[in-house]
């Protein structure tokens, strides 16, 4: 394979470019220009000259690609010329389904690959995907819809026989000696909860979740975000698709109440808002190469426009992606990409997607290692998300501490009531609960407005025994009724009946409303066990005290002591699986390293998976060991089990605590859910992406709270990093700045902090003030640093960094001013030489 890539800038270029090339009928050439039409007219003209033999494929693009670098105003020409294989170019300028058909038609048993280049006005990409599907498997599919040109705004492709403004052009790549690999890289990470699409039109989505797509997208970007649509969604904020494979779709423009988004979306899909994530982004770019199995001569790279648009918008480029690719390569940005995912041809948005080529018939006996630099990570933050976050967890657990306090001991009639009247509490609607009690038994609270045709209504939507949420429209006057079905612990159907809720509020209120079983349960338990009234009157205790944190550690405490105290054990311990560990997170009289202990950790595994509560009475493990009760807590990537024991005199439970063991276990997993998600949202806003570290903004909150205070900060930078970056790679710099941190979290007292100031840099908080002791402190912080060492390529690296501390011995200095005296006294380490720390002492 002969390839020659080149740049021109003007008509003259082309030519004396086209000049250099031997015309052959197995060359295929390729022209990405941001040119006007008269000028690419003239381009294909000239072509057909001097080069007759050759094939052509073109497309306009406002952004070229050319070994990694993105040009504009450019004009990019790759001529491939195949020596071991052959190629045929199949121009069709019909709809999308019938050139998809011809084109997959045509290909080959030695077909190796197909590059499809379309326009983006008249070809509809999933649709030509879906056809290419009915006549083609598992074939690498490449290529993309056309960019517009910067000079006229116009978009299409074109070959030798001139310009194409409707249809799409494949080549077929044929060949038993060609070797042919593709992938592509992503980087959204989902922030919202599940929605449905119930109001689209020809890829114009008006509502998600029966909400204003408006609406939804403030609610969790801020209010302000409608004066920023569509940009705002293309570059970091797009639609991904639920499923195995997440595909994005990005906003393309405002249309009266909704946004057009690229790509097919339609009623009744269900899709995340995502967030472009630049850490991931860069992160995923090592896929562009990492499953190569061979050495590629040429590589073709397509990616969108808006992913492009969106590097740059965070001063970061495409070309930093890019430049994990092996090889020589050229593309454009285009309005969608063509792949192939697990045998299926896909139509793609706001990706980067690669083809790589190769005629070589070398034998790979060894791994690969291509030598190419990683982009660098930057860490972001999500402030409003995390607000927004932190605010629902907290609203639902508010509601849920509300319930608790108000349900009591009431029958089940007036539990449906209050909870009922709990559900929304700023919206105006009626409604009710039907409730299962027992075999052809049911009990129906409904809203006395509501008279004898309501509750026939009801009764009527009981028997249809639905299994997921229903809307049905204009019931009993009002424009919605939301029929919700409950099926753990206690069958139910909630009615919601309102003509200001939306789908968007029931599922806003989805975590409280799968609360409601228990609620109920709570009740029929009270109706059938009036003897039984103190289990009652613990049960409503006890998920209050549960629900009343968001602390874990705390929680554990809590829950600990719920299952001793209620249920008159002498022991338990939870247990829970970190990575590949299994540790005991809390414990009260379960002896580490006893029988016990390894007796409980041994059935484990086997609880965990089977997800069922186990009740034991007579244990035959030990004489004294009458009850055994093991909760599993599985909540996606948590698994725990938490054991409770009885070992000092006979405790047998008996069926109706069984049954209040059953509800405590419900909430305490939905509490140790709560606390996770509080955890994780709180985490990623105070915390540093990279090295785990708190960042910047939490130490100067953290900080400024310490002002009339007697403390001291130290501000630690790392000698020649970037000297040290230059040398060894970026990847390596991470590492070090990784285990440096590792480092700094294991030395520091309890109430120290230590965050990540900048790129290399560090900043410590101690809680002293005494220059001697302060001295003796990073000495020896010093010394562990000197002793670090970084293995790399049998090497054994090492680091030094220097220290400015400045002591606010008085409290009289603000937190500003001090961290500016460390500062001072940094520079002054630095200036010093290497390795050096210095105190800042004014005169």
């Amino acid at each position: 394979m002969q390839i020659k890539i080149g740049r021109c800038y003007n008509l003259e270029e082309c030519y004396e470019f086209f000049k250099k090339l031997e015309d052959d009928s197995e060359q295929l050439v390729q022209i990405i220009t941001p040119e006007s039409e008269a000028v690419n007219k003239k381009i294909i003209e000239k072509f057909n000259l001097l080069l007759p033999l050759s094939e052509l494929i073109g497309v306009t693009a406002g952004e070229g690609i050319i070994n990694s670098d993105i040009t504009e105003q450019t004009i990019i020409i790759t001529a491939v010329r195949f020596e071991e294989s052959s190629f045929e170019l199949i121009q069709r300028d019909s709809s999308s389904d019938l050139n998809a058909e011809i084109i997959a038609q045509n290909i080959q048993q030695n077909t190796k690959a197909v590059i499809v280049l379309s326009d983006n006005k008249y070809t509809d990409g999933d649709n030509f995907v879906n056809i290419f599907n009915k006549y083609a498997e598992n074939i690498i599919l490449a290529g993309g819809l056309a960019g517009f040109a910067t000079k006229d705004g116009q978009s299409y492709i074109f070959d030798k026989n001139g310009i194409i403004k409707s249809g799409s052009i494949g080549i077929i790549l044929n060949g038993n000696k060609l070797r042919a690999d593709w992938t592509f890289s992503m980087g959204w990470e989902s922030i919202s909860r599940e929605m449905e699409i119930t109001k689209a039109e020809d890829r114009v989505i008006y509502e998600l979740d029966g909400r204003s797509i408006f609406k939804v997208y403030s609610e969790f970007l801020g209010e302000n975000i409608k004066n920023k649509l569509p940009s705002a969604a293309v570059n970091k904020f797009p639609l991904v698709l639920s499923g195995n494979f997440k595909n994005a779709r990005s906003a393309m423009e405002v249309v009266n109440d909704g946004i057009r988004f690229s790509g097919n979306l339609k009623e009744g899909d269900k899709v995340k808002i995502a967030y472009g994530s630049l850490n991931k982004i860069l992160r995923n770019a090592v896929y562009l190469r990492n499953n190569l199995n061979f050495f590629p001569e040429i590589a073709f790279v397509y990616s969108c426009s808006g992913r492009s648009d969106y590097l740059k918008s965070l001063n970061s480029s495409l070309s930093t992606e890019l430049q994990v690719i092996p090889c020589q390569n050229t593309g454009f940005c285009t309005s969608g990409e063509y792949g192939t995912i697990t045998s299926k041809a896909q139509f793609l948005n706001i990706t980067t997607t690669v083809l790589y080529l190769s005629e070589s018939d070398e034998l790979i006996d060894r791994k690969l290692d291509f030598k190419t630099e990683i982009p660098e990570v930057k860490t972001e933050h999500l402030f409003h998300l995390s607000k927004k976050v932190i605010s629902e967890l907290e609203m639902i657990n508010q509601k849920m501490r509300k319930a608790n306090q108000s349900i009591g001991d009431k029958k089940i009639s007036l539990t449906a009531e209050t909870i009922f009247k709990m559900l929304f509490n700023d919206k105006k609607y009626t409604g009710g609960i039907v409730i299962k009690e027992a075999e052809n038994l049911t009990n129906i609270y409904l809203d006395d407005s509501l008279g004898k045709q309501g509750y026939d209504i009801f009764r009527t939507f009981w028997n249809m025994n639905i299994s997921e949420i229903k809307i049905k429209n204009n019931v009993l006057g009002f424009k919605q009724a939301f029929l919700i079905p409950l099926k753990k612990e206690v069958e139910a159907l909630i009615i919601i009946l309102s003509d200001e809720i939306d789908l968007y509020d029931i599922k806003k209120n989805d975590l409280f409303i799968q609360q409601i079983p228990n609620y109920l349960k709570k009740s029929l338990l009270y109706e059938s066990l009036e003897r039984n009234l103190a289990s009652l009157s613990t049960l409503e205790q006890t998920s209050d005290f549960l629900y009343s944190t968001l602390d874990l550690e705390l929680l554990y405490e809590r829950i600990l002591d719920i299952i001793v105290g209620t249920m008159g054990m002498s022991a338990a311990i939870i247990f829970k699986k970190e990575e590949t560990e299994l540790k005991s997170v809390k414990n009260i009289n379960v002896p580490k390293n006893s029988e016990l202990f390894y007796y409980l950790k041994g059935h484990f595994k086997n609880i965990s998976i089977s997800e069922k509560i186990v009740i034991a009475n007579n244990i035959d493990f030990k004489k004294n060991i009458e009850t055994l009760i093991a909760i599993p807590i599985s909540l996606n990537d948590y698994q725990g089990v938490l054991y409770a024991i009885q070992s000092k005199y006979k405790q047998l439970i008996n069926e109706n605590q069984k049954k209040f063991i059953r509800t405590l276990a419900n909430q305490i997993r939905v509490s140790i859910r709560n606390a996770l998600n509080h955890n994780k949202v709180k985490k990623l806003s105070v915390t540093d992406g990279l090295t785990d570290l708190y960042n910047h903004s939490y130490f100067h909150k953290e900080l400024k709270k310490k002002d009339g205070e007697e403390y001291s900060v130290a501000i630690m930078d790392i000698d020649n990093f970037k000297e040290f970056n230059d040398l060894y790679g970026h990847q390596i710099g991470d590492l070090v700045l990784q285990k440096l941190s590792e480092l700094l979290k294991a030395e520091i007292r309890e109430d120290d902090i230590v965050a990540r100031y900048g790129g290399e840099e560090f900043v410590i908080y101690f809680n002293i003030v005494q220059e001697r002791l302060l001295s003796k402190i990073i000495n020896r912080l010093m010394r562990k640093i000197r002793e670090l060492e970084i293995n790399f390529e049998n090497k054994k690296l090492k680091v030094t960094v220097s220290i400015g501390v400045a002591i606010n011995k008085d409290g009289e200095y603000s937190s500003e001013k001090l961290i500016k005296q460390a500062d001072t006294a940094l520079y002054i380490a630095k200036g010093a030489g290497k390795d050096m720390v210095k105190f800042y002492r004014s005169t």
